[in-house]
């Protein structure tokens, strides 16, 4: 039954790569994810990202620190506090305790938006410079790699598209978007790997 039907698709395929011929098609596939991970803007946001990522990190460890420090201050001073001594350093501790978890779910809110924000920017000039390559060079159809089955290699063009990309990034050309572009964006890649995107800005267990 598998055979079968891989000789389905096969044939199919054929068909196809005749009927695209015999038209006068001209089709093209890019690998998004590849040029994605590749383009010097992916790179470079990433490295900024990762700069803040840390920086938020080491304050977060900063504040631990500080509350458990204050913890332990105030579990040492129990026999020679007074009750409301012991009450406002608590108050104190509570308060800092509150203000460390705010600015830990407020810097997981920022990275997150962030990251969104960069990644649908890039995406947008990738997606864009497909479209001025399509125009550019006439062709009918360009596909996302991700969508085709089987191509020839002919219909790479993913080289192409991130050469284009990297000239404009160097000022060298800028792309035309074709008339009518609806700038459409489809689901993104991420922009760091999930094991390097700490969203979940952890403190260090002790």
């Amino acid at each position: 039954m598998k055979r079968l039907i891989a000789g389905i698709i096969l044939v199919s395929i054929i068909s196809f790569a005749g009927i695209v011929l015999a038209a006068g098609l001209k089709i093209g596939y890019v690998d998004v994810a590849s040029v994605f991970d590749q383009y010097s803007e992916t790179k470079k946001a990433k490295l900024a990202l990762e700069k803040e990522i840390k920086a938020k990190q080491d304050t977060i460890q900063k504040m631990s620190d500080e509350v458990k420090n204050m913890r332990q201050n105030l579990e040492a001073q129990q026999n020679t506090l007074s009750a409301d001594d012991k009450k406002s350093k608590a108050a104190d501790i509570d308060a800092k305790a509150q203000e460390l978890q705010k600015f830990t779910e407020d810097s997981e809110n920022d990275l997150s938006k962030k990251e969104s924000d960069l990644t649908q920017s890039i995406l947008s000039k990738i997606y864009a410079t497909v479209q001025a390559v399509g125009k550019e060079k006439s062709y009918t159809l360009i596909l996302d790699k991700n969508n085709v089955i089987y191509g020839t290699e002919s219909w790479n063009i993913t080289d192409e598209v991130l050469k284009s990309l990297e000239d404009q990034a160097k000022g060298i050309s800028q792309p035309a978007l074709p008339a009518g572009s609806t700038g459409y964006v489809p689901a993104k890649p991420e922009l760091l790997s999930p094991a390097t995107t700490p969203y979940q800005l952890k403190i260090k267990e002790e």
